[in-house]
């Protein structure tokens, strides 16, 4: 299913917020005209055709001025005078520019490096976002399938060609690059090479992704399957 708009409501409102209609879908919210406690986003995502898909997302809003001490670390040990700067944390307000040490920024950048290694080494949700966001491989002609391994019929992948053109490639893009991380790249995807995956995700949809081939027939499921196994530089082969 290809999406025709998205409408965003705040809260309970009947008249929604913004209304989205081409990809990529982007909205800026301004918290400071929205009262400070607990809200709700509304997203009512319409498909061509009929169907929709509505999703709820609490938050909380503070803008209630903050006030950053600069010169002094919290639980930290100071002697004889100190010099304090304090910055309230007010979008419309210039806060002044802070000096740093070059060998405390040397110090902190190792920090800050040596976490993000750690995080992508070490946790378990890493194998999940490398999942979600392959790095794409060298984009393939525009439009064209790779060079075709033995076993794909032309006809089925010219069939998926035309359903992924119809439903697929307004998020996922013509040439396979899609919208990361919402839609991932498909060209060069590792991931492909799991067809049954590749078969529930198209039918039933995940995360972002709408079942967009729920309507489709075995026929068409397979087409399109084998259309974006073979294209984009990848080369999984045929669909069993």
């Amino acid at each position: 299913m290809v999406v025709d708009r998205i409408e965003v409501y705040l809260d309970g409102a009947q008249e929604p917020l913004a209304v989205l209609k081409e990809p990529p879908y982007r909205l800026k919210l301004d918290t400071r005209k929205i009262p400070d406690g607990e809200h709700t986003l509304r997203l009512v995502t319409h498909f061509r055709g009929g169907g929709q898909e509505i999703r709820e997302i609490p938050f909380t809003v503070n803008n209630y001025p903050d006030v950053l001490v600069l010169g002094v670390d919290e639980g930290g040990e100071v002697a004889g005078e100190v010099e304090l700067r304090l910055a309230v944390g007010e979008p419309e307000l210039p806060v002044e520019p802070v000096s740093f040490n070059p060998i405390w920024y040397a110090v902190a950048l190792v920090v800050v490096l040596g976490g993000i290694w750690a995080y992508f080494a070490l946790s378990p949700a890493a194998d999940e976002i490398v999942a979600q966001v392959a790095p794409p491989a060298q984009e393939a002609p525009h439009g064209e399938a790779s060079a075709q391994p033995a076993g794909v019929d032309p006809a089925l992948m010219e069939k998926g060609k035309a359903l992924y053109e119809a439903n697929c490639a307004a998020c996922h893009q013509a040439n396979g690059q899609g919208m990361p991380p919402a839609f991932p790249a498909l060209a060069g995807n590792a991931n492909l090479k799991d067809a049954a995956m590749i078969l529930n995700v198209v039918k039933n949809g995940r995360g972002a992704m709408p079942p967009v081939g729920a309507g489709f027939t075995e026929e068409e499921l397979k087409a399109v399957a084998t259309y974006i196994r073979n294209s984009f530089g990848n080369s999984f082969g045929p669909v069993e």
